[in-house]
């Protein structure tokens, strides 16, 4: 990390919500294709990405602080641009998403905001 980063830290609910929504937006296959065809990730990387996440939850751990790299946080912001601000996969898949206690609208807001200000401004 660079001086004056925030950190964030997401919940166990939070990491499981974002893992789904990860999948949600490969599983939407027009969202998909739309991402590598402009030349952003492929869904393999979206799907490295989740597997990144699955493998790390736990559990046993309450928070997660700065667990993504550079990369994933790309692939997030990716995926929020263009599976929710784009195409709303999130409100059409809002129960399958939210995990527990996790509101992911919340989550989302909390990542981009995260993710443009420290690692991509």
């Amino acid at each position: 990390m660079e001086g004056n980063m925030e950190d964030i830290i997401l919940s166990y609910d939070e990491m499981a919500s974002l893992r789904s929504f990860l999948i949600a937006t490969v599983f939407n296959f027009f969202d998909a294709i739309e991402m590598e065809t402009i030349g952003y990730y492929d869904s393999r990387d979206i799907l490295t990405t989740a597997s990144n996440i699955y493998s790390i939850i736990r559990f046993d751990i309450k928070e997660y602080k700065n667990p993504f790299s550079s990369k994933d946080c790309d692939i997030i912001k990716n995926c929020i641009l263009h599976g929710q601000y784009g195409l709303g996969i999130y409100s059409n898949l809002k129960q399958l998403i939210d995990y527990e206690t996790c509101d992911f609208s919340e989550v989302m807001d909390k990542l981009y905001l995260y993710i443009k200000e420290n690692i991509h401004p």
